[in-house]
């Protein structure tokens, strides 16, 4: 009897829909391919075969168990191509990755955004994976497939710049800015073998277009052989041109700065509120290291961070003034109060 709460397909039967449906177009698919390999592609002639074995195929709906038959290169064959066997198996030479891209894509979309344990159970609960799947395989491929596309990242260089002002003159309209956050912290290891060891300097950051959309980057400072090369590669995703303004935004810190320089010539550095401000917090918390810290932060700056530092030091001087003359009219005596 139908009612409304079963109205449809059910989790359960909608996996195993997918499961079926996907079994039967795989193993048409893999038949049709068999079909075609077994001529001799010079003279036609039929190839015969040595055996068969099975091979295992993860799908995104389920693994498959797929018939693999070895055959004999044809005589003509073996010798045009000096073939060093006389066999081969084509299904297993053309699926050499035994998972399909969609369901890595899936993996590493998960496993690089949350653990390896939540990716395994939010895919298994949602695709029909069954009890195949679990977090060290999603571990696994996430780094083959970080380790692949470290290798496909050009090497890194000094300079990014390309062309001259009469070239980028001649670029399509570039978009609105891009805007670029970067920090750096350190990580300290839970187990560290002494007080000096276990320590790591972690850089992040997110370029952000105007309508909003961001990605993300991090890097392991000193650990990274290619950092600005992986900057750049981000800037470059979202469409940068030479033509187009980059607003970069840090602390100033010697790490950070060198990260950002000569990757694009319309780019502009500037200190955020957020570093300004802690530098004039410690300031005015130790007033004997004032100088020596604001010194610290006025090297690493050019002239028009300087003059922000000196403007926000004198806002800041002002608010304080004004504290204190609301806590005069109202106790009689600035000096015994907080301000």
């Amino acid at each position: 009897m139908a009612t409304v709460e079963n109205l449809g397909l059910s989790l359960t039967e909608s996996k195993e829909l997918l499961r079926k449906t996907q079994q039967v177009m795989v193993e048409k698919q893999v038949r049709e391919f068999l079909n075609q390999c077994e001529k001799c592609r010079h003279c036609q002639k039929k190839r015969l075969s040595k055996g068969k074995h099975r091979i295992v195929y993860r799908t995104l709906f389920g693994k498959m168990d797929l018939d693999s038959p070895r055959l004999f290169y044809c005589n003509c064959e073996w010798k045009k191509e000096s073939a060093k066997t006389k066999t081969f198996s084509p299904l297993a030479t053309a699926l050499q990755e035994r998972t399909s891209p969609e369901l890595l894509y899936l993996e590493a979309k998960f496993g690089a955004q949350i653990s390896f344990g939540l990716s395994d159970k939010l895919l298994a609960e949602i695709l029909p994976l069954h009890e195949e799947f679990n977090a060290a395989t999603i571990r696994n491929h996430l780094h083959r497939i970080g380790e692949r596309l470290e290798s496909e990242l050009g090497e890194d260089k000094g300079m990014y710049i390309e062309g001259c002002p009469r070239d980028w003159a001649n670029l399509p309209r570039p978009d609105l800015p891009l805007t670029v956050g970067i920090d750096c912290g350190y990580v300290h290891s839970n187990n560290p073998k002494s007080r000096t060891e276990g320590w790591f300097e972690v850089i992040v950051g997110k370029s952000i277009k105007a309508d909003g959309t961001a990605k993300c980057f991090g890097f392991v400072c000193g650990l990274d052989r290619k950092p600005r090369r992986r900057l750049f590669q981000v800037l470059q995703s979202q469409g940068m041109q030479m033509n187009q303004q980059i607003t970069f935004l840090s602390d100033g810190g010697d790490t950070v700065r060198e990260l950002q320089y000569y990757l694009n010539p319309q780019s502009e550095h500037l200190l955020d509120w957020f570093h300004i401000n802690d530098a004039l917090d410690r300031d005015t918390a130790d007033g004997s290291r004032s100088g020596e810290c604001g010194v610290k932060r006025i090297d690493i700056a050019d002239d028009r961070e300087c003059e922000m530092v000196s403007l926000a030091r004198q806002r800041r001087s002002g608010i304080r003034e004004n504290r204190r003359l609301l806590v005069f009219f109202r106790y009689g005596n600035a000096d015994n109060k907080r301000t």
